[in-house]
């Protein structure tokens, strides 16, 4: 099912997705990655609220919050290895 919005609504739903990927929290520390506030700003907040009014997703980039920042990766990323190295034939 499509939505029909206004030439208005998509330029609003527009600067706020620039705004969101501006505003991204990032993974390691929560701070926003454009003004440094805990978690998600006032500037995010704010874009959000517009996709809620027109009932719209914002557009998600994979890797915008900077999980590698996160050192707490190494525990998943051992137990991926010895997965992979438990499928493979020769490993």
């Amino acid at each position: 099912m499509s939505v029909y919005l206004s030439g208005a609504a998509r330029d609003q739903l527009q600067a706020a997705q620039a705004q969101l990927d501006r505003h991204t929290p990032s993974s390691a520390d929560g701070r926003c990655a454009d003004c440094g506030e805990d978690g998600p700003c006032g500037v995010r907040r704010e874009a959000l609220r517009v996709f809620g009014r027109y009932g719209c997703l914002p557009r998600r980039w994979p890797g915008a919050s900077q999980p590698e920042r996160v050192a707490a990766v190494s525990s998943w990323s051992g137990w991926l290895t010895a997965a992979v190295e438990r499928a493979t034939p020769n490993g």
